[in-house]
């Protein structure tokens, strides 16, 4: 079988304990994720509450690893100000959520953050092509967002394939995240497909050994190769 493309784990702590969200970062790390991501739930966009600021401000002063922010919120305008200049690298808002969505871009620009879009499952891939060569990442949910533990839609692996050619063809920098769904039998499918950087959440945290998810997620993929 052909070589896998280089990808990353992000590691989310949505799953994680809410009382001790220190020692949910910590299992992030120790697990050997590249990067921490914060899922900002409104309560609006998706039914879900999660974290404000200052989660944002204390995450990104303690984490050893960069942080970014995904906004499942409903006026994503109005969170770009107050999430700006907590430390995290990159901002990442839903294409369903906003009517301006290059404005969004360039506000988050502007703050000196990346800028990502994401998309849910039933949004069609062409809605985010006018905006593949102004951001840096697309995050395809693999799962209705707002809840952890859901099982991988089936449809993903077409969709990061019908969007890894969409940056292909407009030489967009952009990476690829899946965010949903990711396990140890789903992960090889979705690196082949286009993705980029996978991210785990219930995945590490249901884990009866956390700290080692992301490895045996890591060992399955090479004997998923070998076999």
């Amino acid at each position: 079988m052909s070589d896998l493309r280089r990808f990353q784990f992000a590691g989310s702590i949505l799953a994680g304990d809410l009382l001790d969200l220190g020692g949910a970062i910590r299992i992030c790390e120790d697990a050997g994720a590249d990067l921490l991501q914060l899922d900002i739930c409104d309560g609006h966009f998706v039914p879900t509450i999660s974290f404000g600021e200052e989660v944002v401000r204390r995450t990104c002063q303690v984490a050893q690893i960069p942080v970014e922010v995904h906004l499942m919120v409903s006026r994503p305008d109005d969170w770009i100000p107050r999430m700006a200049g907590m430390g995290q690298f990159r901002m990442i808002f839903h294409i369903e959520a906003s009517q301006r969505a290059m404005g969004v871009v360039q506000a988050i620009v502007r703050q000196s953050m990346e800028a990502g879009i994401a998309l849910n499952p039933e949004t069609p891939p062409v809605a985010i092509e006018p905006l593949l060569p102004y951001v840096r990442n697309v995050c395809v949910m693999g799962i209705a967002p707002g809840f952890a533990g859901q099982k991988l839609l089936d449809t993903t692996y077409g969709r990061v394939t019908e969007i890894r050619g969409m940056i292909e063809r407009c030489r967009s920098s952009a990476t690829i995240t899946v965010d949903g769904g990711v396990k140890a039998d789903t992960a090889r499918q979705l690196i082949e497909a286009g993705a980029d950087i996978l991210v785990v959440s219930s995945g590490i945290f249901q884990n009866p050994q956390p700290r080692e998810s992301l490895r045996q997620i890591r060992a399955a993929i090479q004997r998923t190769a070998m076999a």
